[in-house]
């Protein structure tokens, strides 16, 4: 019968699965664009790198996760236990920090984005006023 270790594994391992079909299917998506700058293109590629390190470690802690109700060693030597639990808890440390870089990199390249439209943005504010003051319209509607 699989105990609790086995569930939870396995739903860790599907969520990781399901993670990384969604990050191949938008890498192919970013692929095809053609809209996007070399810098974009880039940037996308370490994105897609650095989720699928993440999501393959998610597949990978879970099966491990699984593996704990069937290991006899696990139950024999509490050493070997306590190592391999350790071993998960670095590996859940391990998987914490990639997605915090990744949010990281994601809200540097977020402001990189703004910042890189922030001077046409003005510029067209600039331009609109003019316009209205030009046609003697209300610049508050």
């Amino acid at each position: 019968m699989p105990t609790p270790e086995v569930f939870f594994g396995a739903m860790i391992s599907t969520i990781g699965i399901g993670l990384i079909c969604f990050h191949v299917r938008s890498h192919r998506g970013h692929l095809a664009d053609e809209k996007l700058s070399e810098p974009d293109h880039r940037f996308y590629q370490h994105q897609y790198f650095r989720r699928l390190q993440t999501s393959t470690l998610a597949v990978t802690l879970g099966a491990l996760i699984g593996l704990c109700g069937y290991l006899k060693a696990f139950e024999e030597s509490p050493i070997f236990a306590t190592t391999y639990v350790i071993g998960l808890l670095l590996l859940a440390l391990w998987l914490v920090l990639l997605a915090i870089s990744d949010a990281m990199a994601s809200r540097v390249y977020a402001s990189q984005l703004r910042r890189r439209n922030l001077a046409p943005q003005k510029s067209l504010k600039e331009t609109l006023a003019e316009v209205r003051q030009a046609h003697g319209l209300d610049p508050n509607n």
